[in-house]
């Protein structure tokens, strides 16, 4: 092995630099030569020990400072080699010890035959080396200075390039990308034939002495073993995948205390939940999440049966916002958690992807007005937010997966399993058990990213700090919404074909008079209130819809319907009767998609009736089923019991897991 010391001559090399020895001194000065340039400098014996300790000073061999090409030596700790390949080591290493022992060395076949013949006589060698192989051992052994330069290369004998034209070589290369771009499945023959055409192609603009040789499949497929796995990966799955599977992963991003960093995202569950009513599935359920990156403690969460949305993530953000001790009270006190949630507060940063519901201006607003800090991450790139994409995967393999009526991560896991026909949760159920799983499981489990579990570390979190909360829940329901800019008239405003007006607005409209613009914010889940902030106001005023039976905890979706189904008729959407018959027409859709055997319509009809956390156990009653007036003394509410007997045909379904199932009354004594 090359070895490092302060002699006449030695070229080492130094911060990326080649410097070589050119005199010592007596008082200690070493005199250096930088080789790119010449440029001589002068530095003590103490200062360049201290460079080698630090690890910034490396000795080359002769040849590396020569520039010399020479063959690499192993690096590769011996014991990798085979067998004989070590036995040949060190047959080689005997005679070379041998006649550096001798003294002085002479190579003549005189002075080294005799020698040869002795070494091969005490390691019982049957095939002495001739006096040329101990030349040519000698050496390299002497100007690489390492007994590995012994080390037999065999691997590195005959050439190793492509023997085909430069022509035949650029035409399989297309041949490989495009086959791949045809189907990330291509194989062999296929890209073949492809090069074939293209070597025929070319040919015939060639005069016959330069026609191009078409390779043997054979050689295809060393063309394709050629490839680095990095490059197979991107013509397989893609570059942006080949990324993914490729980026070294460094440490990730490192917080100091809880509620430094938030990340949300959202996933539908692995799980069917059926309806609360009807015991029929109505689909997988999409669950918003807000995690705590230092503690990797859940803040809260948002359930419902649509898609991800901008009140999903007010819903969630309000959830991780408000404490929730005292707010677990379940109805079984089997699923009643043993340890409480103390998690709470105004996160500083907020981590998001690029869902459409993170970048509009409501939730820029609602960060805004609580001092949070929105950091989006790059486009297709979830590491960003690792944390909350593993909780979401832990909850699905750990939690969801061990439910009945399941869905697994994919649909061939399942085998004969039929997640439909398993399927035993309500809404209301889930809640329960998800509040115990999180608190009792989850919270109470060493996290290996942490080597702590999320609920000692978010304990330790709050020694160092205090969450805070805004000053009053009355100031977040201020700022938590979905937000509108509408203007502002004597008869009131008009938002989603709602009317709202009051005597709270009459301070707005004497000062700034009709026709200014206010900002309008509202609970996308209930559109009997909204808040309205006038052009200077500080603080909101509650404004209430005119018509509280038609508005009174309509959801935005329910609204939208209603709205669509009168604008079909060619009707105004303040005609009363027109709402009204929209309404009904509504409800005799719910009821068909509610009863349909297609799992897909249950759950639209599930996402209608505003299924969520806030309302698990929603059903066809008020709101959207109320009665909207007793015009002529006649009622048109709607109730579960005067829906008709549809579901006689279908199979009942398998009876509720004991555990699973809530205290309350039975399906029969609640249609009874």
């Amino acid at each position: 092995m090359t070895g490092f010391g302060l002699r006449k001559n030695m070229v080492f090399d130094w911060s990326g630099s080649k410097f070589r020895i050119e005199r010592l001194h007596e008082n200690d000065d070493v005199v250096l030569e930088r080789l790119a340039d010449g440029s001589i400098s002068v530095l003590k014996r103490q200062a360049l020990l201290m460079e080698y300790r630090e690890g910034k000073i490396a000795a080359i061999s002769e040849r590396e400072a020569s520039a010399t090409p020479a063959i690499k030596v192993f690096s590769r700790p011996l014991d990798e080699l085979s067998e004989v390949v070590q036995l040949e080591v060190t047959r080689r290493h005997h005679y070379l010890q041998a006649i550096c022992n001798a003294g002085r060395v002479v190579f003549t076949k005189a002075h080294i035959e005799p020698l040869i013949q002795r070494v091969a006589a005490e390691i019982d060698d049957p095939k002495p080396p001739s006096t040329t192989s101990i030349y040519r051992w000698h050496l390299r052994y002497r100007s690489e200075k390492d007994s590995r330069a012994l080390i037999p290369r065999t691997d590195r004998r005959g050439s190793h390039a492509m023997k085909q034209d430069e022509t035949v070589l650029r035409l399989a290369s297309d041949s490989i990308s495009e086959a791949f771009k045809v189907s990330p499945m291509a194989s062999g023959p296929s890209i073949y034939a492809r090069l074939l055409a293209k070597i025929e192609i070319e040919n015939r603009y060639l005069i016959p002495k330069e026609q191009l040789k078409a390779p043997s499949l054979r050689t295809v497929y060393r063309m394709l073993l050629r490839l680095d796995a990095y490059d197979r990966a991107v013509l397989k799955e893609g570059k942006i995948a080949a990324d993914k599977r490729f980026t070294v992963v460094k440490a990730g991003v490192r917080s100091a205390q809880i509620l430094e960093r938030v990340e949300i995202d959202h996933t539908p569950l692995d799980l069917f939940l059926i309806d609360e009513k009807s015991r029929l599935p109505l689909g997988r359920p999409t669950l918003t999440v807000v995690v705590d990156h230092y503690s990797r403690m859940l803040l809260g969460f948002h359930l419902s049966f649509g898609n991800p949305s901008t009140a999903a993530v007010m819903g969630a953000l309000r959830h991780a916002i408000l404490p929730k001790e005292g707010a677990l009270a379940q109805v079984n006190p089997e699923l009643n958690p043993k340890h409480t949630w103390p998690c709470y507060g105004r996160p500083d940063v907020m981590v998001v992807d690029n869902g459409m519901e993170f970048h509009g201006k409501d939730l820029e607003s609602v960060a805004y007005d609580l001092g949070i800090r929105i950091q989006f991450c790059p486009k297709h790139q979830p590491r960003f937010k690792g944390v909350v994409e593993r909780y979401l995967g832990t909850c699905n393999r750990f939690f969801a997966h061990q439910l009945p009526g399941t869905s697994l991560s994919r649909w061939h896991l399942r085998g004969d399993y039929d997640p439909l026909k398993h399927a035993v949760l309500t809404l209301s159920d889930f809640q329960m058990i998800f509040h115990k799983w999180v608190l009792d499981v989850y919270a109470q489990t060493v996290h290996r990213g942490t080597g702590e579990t999320p609920w000692a570390r978010w304990h330790e979190g709050l020694q160092r700090r205090e969450p805070e909360l805004p000053e009053s829940v009355h100031a977040l329901k201020q700022r938590i919404g979905q937000i509108e800019e509408r203007t502002l008239r004597a008869d009131g405003i008009l938002l989603h074909g709602i009317r709202y007006n009051g005597e709270s607005l009459a301070p707005i409209l004497r000062a700034y008079g009709p026709g200014t613009k206010v900002r309008v914010l509202f609970d996308s889940e209930d559109l009997g209130d909204i808040q309205v902030w006038g052009p200077n106001s500080p603080e909101p005023v509650i404004v209430s819809a005119l018509d509280q039976n038609h508005a009174r905890g309509l959801t935005a979706l329910q609204n939208d319907l209603i709205r669509t189904a009168v604008r079909e008729k060619g009707a105004s959407q303040q005609d009363r009767a027109a709402l009204e018959v929209a309404r009904q027409s509504i409800i005799s859709t719910v009821e068909n998609l509610m009863s349909s055997r297609k799992q897909k319509d249950r759950r639209r009809a599930a996402d209608i009736l505003g299924a969520s956390t806030s309302k698990p156990a929603a059903e066809t009653s008020p709101p959207l089923f109320s009665a909207m007036s007793q015009r002529d003394g006649e009622a048109h509410s709607m109730s579960i019991q005067q829906l008709p007997q549809k579901f006689a045909h279908i199979d009942a379904p398998p009876p509720a897991y004991a555990f699973f199932r809530s205290k309350r009354k039975s399906n029969e004594e609640a249609i009874k």
